[in-house]
């Protein structure tokens, strides 16, 4: 009985040593999780960071497809290397950097054009009279002669004004022209005046200095 009873009381304490143990480890591992990483707060910021991203180049385009649309800047110079630089905006405006008068009449026109060097004489008369006044800029277009030669013409013709031979001077037509609702086959000579870059009137083909005067002097009113 003795040894019986002694197993029983082995076998007891056996027991509950092992249960302790096991109930120990069950409560270090409660106590200390598995680290486990924040996927939730990393992903939510992440995207956030897109999303504003994603705005911004969004807002860029649009900005930069905006200017494309609405503004255009011309380079128009000279054989002397003289330079204007002119911005070209949707609602028939100019802004001219670099030129101090108030009035600018710019006269579309070709070295080969009968009626174009017709009016020559009387531009430079206009540009002379109205000196702090007006700024005349011939523009050709459809017309590519070199340095030599449209020296010669300007000699020949006794050019008093601006004349520009620029590589975009064709596209500042077209530019004008567009704002104008004129045909692509438009007739030259065209003349048009712009006061603080305003548009203010335009002659298609050639018109009597006087109908030029005329509207300069009511420009210079306003």
């Amino acid at each position: 009985m003795k040894e019986i009873r002694s197993f029983l009381v082995f076998t007891f304490l056996l027991f509950v040593t092992l249960f302790f143990f096991t109930g120990c480890e069950d409560k270090k591992e409660q106590d200390h999780p598995i680290p486990v990483e924040d996927t939730t707060t990393v992903f939510t910021q992440k995207d956030k960071d897109q999303q504003e991203d994603k705005k911004k180049t969004e807002m860029n385009n649009t900005v930069s497809q905006e200017n494309n649309l609405s503004i255009d800047t011309v380079v128009l110079s000279d054989i002397q290397q003289n330079q204007h630089t002119l911005t070209v905006d949707k609602d028939q405006t100019i802004i001219f950097h670099d030129i101090d008068q108030s009035i600018v009449l710019i006269n579309f026109f070709a070295t080969w054009c009968s009626p174009c060097r017709a009016e020559i004489p009387y531009l430079s008369d206009l540009q002379k009279k109205y000196e702090k006044k007006i700024f005349i800029a011939g523009i050709l277009v459809n017309d590519t002669p070199d340095d030599d030669e449209l020296k010669q013409f300007t000699d020949k013709n006794h050019v008093e004004y601006f004349i520009s031979n620029s590589k975009q001077n064709d596209t500042f037509a077209s530019k004008i022209v567009k704002e104008l609702q004129l045909s692509e086959n438009f007739p030259i000579p065209l003349t048009v005046i712009y006061k603080n870059g305003h548009y203010f009137t335009h002659y298609e083909g050639a018109v009597p200095v006087e109908m030029i005067d005329h509207d300069i002097q009511e420009a210079i009113k306003e």
